[in-house]
């Protein structure tokens, strides 16, 4: 009897923390989807509206700050296991954009106004509203199927587009961070170290092109997974 009592214990304590981590993820991806939402729409007002960079981030600096800081989160998510996903890759997928928030644009002026900024922001807006509403509804049951579509086919452009934003981004910034000596130590000093924040950056730059390939072929193999299994049953029903 003992021994069934600690089972019936332990199975309802496993259904209370899957129940409680689901309510989490559904709040954290509702969240997401409205805060992107709501950028996105900002973004796109803006430009239609005024028909120019300058003033954008101005505009949606602070929420996009926020949203894109609490990306930080799908990395603990993955190492606790509450979403089972490789924490290597999503920490690949998160930290370019979070960098690209408090690395590139906040301290540099240049970026704030350079023409690759709305193409960053549109890719980022349009991507993450489409991830975040199909993690939403895959954890309340099935997500729509032109939902399911759009999370596993829009990436083969907007990946690239955004891809694109950050190191447009990135090449503005690097004669203001050159000139500027931004974020970097120089020798001498009283821990002997030195730090060069413009070849770091230029570092980061040329790792797009072994990483991008990567995470690319990565949605392409769980598009074939997700909408190629859809494809294959449709054809036998018919």
């Amino acid at each position: 009897m003992m021994n069934n009592e600690k089972v019936s214990k332990g199975t309802a304590d496993n259904r209370g923390m899957a129940a409680l981590s689901k309510s989490y993820l559904v709040l954290y991806n509702s969240v997401q989807t409205a805060g992107w939402s709501y950028i996105l729409f900002k973004t796109l007002k803006f430009l239609l509206v005024n028909q120019a960079v300058s003033g954008l981030w101005d505009d949606c600096s602070k929420s996009v700050t926020i949203f894109q800081s609490l990306a930080a989160l799908e990395v603990l998510h993955c190492i606790v296991g509450i979403v089972p996903s490789s924490a290597f890759v999503t920490f690949l997928q998160v930290f370019s954009r979070v960098f690209m928030v408090w690395g590139i644009v906040r301290p540099i002026e240049t970026v704030q106004n350079c023409p690759t900024l709305p193409l960053t922001l549109i890719a980022w807006g349009i991507t993450e509203v489409v991830r975040y509403s199909y993690y939403c509804a895959n954890l309340l049951g099935t997500p729509p199927k032109p939902l399911t579509w759009c999370r596993y086919t829009l990436f083969m452009g907007l990946y690239p587009a955004g891809v694109s934003g950050e190191v447009g981004n990135m090449l503005y910034a690097l004669n203001t961070i050159k000139k500027a000596h931004m974020f970097s130590v120089a020798l001498p000093n009283r821990y002997n170290i030195s730090f060069s924040y413009y070849y770091f950056c230029l570092v980061l730059m040329a790792s797009y092109a072994p990483v991008f390939p990567q995470l690319f072929g990565h949605m392409l193999r769980q598009r074939k997974k997700i909408l190629g299994t859809s494809s294959k049953e449709s054809s036998k029903q018919r």
